[in-house]
C-alpha cells in the first residue's frame, strides 16, 4: 500500500468495480428480454453511480474502526515504510472532533477581536456555547457517526492542528470532500433560515450568559460566513453544483443555494438603516440585543 492510497480509498474503488461488473453482466440480458429498456437501465445505474462518492465517509469510518480494533487488515494500519502512523487520541476533553474541525475553520478564517470593556476575545469566547449548540442540532447517533468520520479524517491527515489541517486538505481532494461533510450537514439545518437562526442565536445567548457576552447579529453573520462561506465556490457553476449533488446527495446544491440566498437577503436587510421621528436614520437594532434587557423590570415580567 502506498502513501497516496489510503485503505478506505482502495476499498471504495474495489466496491465500485464490483458494481460496474454487475452492470456489464446484466445489461445484455435486459436488452435481449426487453424487460427494461437500455435508457431506463442506464439511467438507473447512472443515478446509483452518481451517488457513489457520498458513501466514501462510510468506508473511512469502517476503516478507522478496523484500525482501532487491531484486526490486522489494511496493512495492519502501518505506513509505507512499516511505521505506525500518528493517531489522534479520542479520550479526555477532546472527544468532540466535529466541533474541533469547525473551530479550526473559524480560527483560520476569522481574526480575533477583543471587547474593550470585558476583554473577551471573539470567537474564542463563544466556543463552549458553540459546541453545545451544534450538538443540539443532531440526534446523538448522528453526531457519533459524524465524529467517527472526522476522527478518520484527522488520522489520515496525521494532525489536528488548525493551519496544517487546511493546508493539507487544499492538496487532498478526496479528503476535502470528507472534511466538508459535517459543514454541509450543519448548514442544511438552516433550511428554515429565519426560524432556525433565531433558535441558534437564542441558544448561544443562553449558553454564554454566565460569560456576560451577548451573541449579537454581527457575531452570527461572522460565524456563518467563516463556517460556510467557502462552500459558495462549489456552487457558482453548473458543473460545481452537479459535483456537489454527486458527492453529498441529490438536491444538496439547491438547498445550500436557498440558504445562502436567505442569509444574504437577511444581511442586506440588517444593513439598511431605519428612519425615526424627524426623518433621521439610525442603524437597525439587532434582534440578539434583546437579551441585554434581561436585568430590566420589563424584561423580568416577560
Amino acid at each position: 500500500m502506498t502513501a497516496d492510497q489510503p485503505p478506505f480509498e482502495r476499498h471504495h474503488r474495489t466496491a465500485q468495480a464490483l458494481v460496474s461488473t454487475f452492470q456489464e453482466a446484466l445489461e445484455p440480458q435486459f436488452t435481449a428480454k426487453g424487460v427494461l429498456s437500455r435508457e431506463e437501465f442506464t439511467r438507473a445505474m447512472g443515478l446509483m453511480m452518481a451517488h457513489w462518492p457520498a458513501v466514501l465517509p462510510l468506508f473511512a469510518s469502517i476503516c478507522q474502526s478496523c484500525t482501532a480494533s487491531s484486526c490486522g487488515g489494511c496493512g495492519a494500519g502501518t505506513g509505507p515504510l512499516g511505521e505506525e502512523p500518528p493517531q489522534i487520541g479520542t479520550g479526555g476533553r477532546r472527544r468532540d472532533f466535529v466541533t474541533r474541525l469547525m473551530v479550526s475553520a473559524l480560527r483560520t478564517r476569522l481574526p480575533d477581536s477583543m471587547d474593550p470593556i470585558t476583554g473577551a476575545s471573539f470567537p474564542q469566547v463563544i466556543l463552549p456555547g458553540l459546541q453545545s449548540t451544534l450538538t443540539a442540532l443532531f440526534y446523538e447517533k448522528e453526531w457519533e457517526a459524524m465524529n467517527a468520520s472526522v476522527i478518520a479524517l484527522f488520522n489520515r491527515l496525521g494532525t489536528d492542528r488548525d493551519a496544517e489541517v487546511w493546508q493539507r486538505l487544499a492538496h487532498e481532494e478526496t479528503l476535502a470532500v470528507l472534511a466538508d461533510t459535517p459543514f454541509i450537514r450543519v448548514m442544511l439545518r438552516f433550511r428554515q433560515f429565519h426560524q432556525q437562526r433565531q433558535t441558534f442565536m437564542r441558544r448561544m445567548t443562553d449558553r454564554l450568559r454566565e460569560r456576560h457576552f451577548v451573541f449579537a447579529e454581527e457575531h452570527f453573520q461572522a460565524l456563518f460566513d467563516a463556517l460556510f462561506g467557502r462552500l459558495r465556490d462549489g456552487l457558482r457553476t453548473e458543473l460545481g453544483r452537479a459535483r456537489t449533488d454527486i458527492q453529498y446527495g441529490e438536491g444538496t446544491a439547491e438547498a445550500l443555494l436557498r440558504i445562502f440566498d436567505q442569509f444574504d437577503k437577511h444581511r442586506l436587510e440588517q444593513s439598511v438603516p431605519v428612519r425615526v421621528l424627524g426623518g433621521r436614520q439610525m442603524p437597525r437594532p439587532m434582534l440578539a440585543q434583546r437579551s441585554m434587557l434581561g436585568s430590566t423590570p420589563a424584561a423580568k415580567r416577560r
